[in-house]
């Protein structure tokens, strides 16, 4: 990572070390709400956004049934519009 005025030293050394970086509220709850129900919707299927893949965990099968929970990756959803507005959000 590079030096600057966004991230502390210990968030970039954290970034480097792990992969990821988590920033808490980093996203208003009420966005995070929005997108979580959206997320949900496509696993149910609920609508199909054209070209969204669903990954399963078949582990959680038996715990979880058919419910999202199963679910641990939904990728390709550019084409869902209030999904792919995370992606679009300044402070992402």
């Amino acid at each position: 990572t590079l030096d600057n005025d966004v991230l502390t030293t210990e968030q970039r050394q954290f970034y480097e070390d792990n992969g990821y970086l988590l920033v808490k509220k980093l996203v208003s709850d009420e966005d995070i709400e929005r997108f979580r129900k959206e997320f949900v919707r496509i696993c149910k299927r609920e609508v199909n956004p054209p070209g969204a893949m669903i990954m399963k965990d078949e582990s959680l099968r038996s715990q979880y049934g058919q419910s999202e929970k199963v679910v641990n990756k939904v990728q390709d959803f550019q084409e869902d519009k209030e999904l792919f507005r995370y992606c679009t959000l300044p402070e992402v």
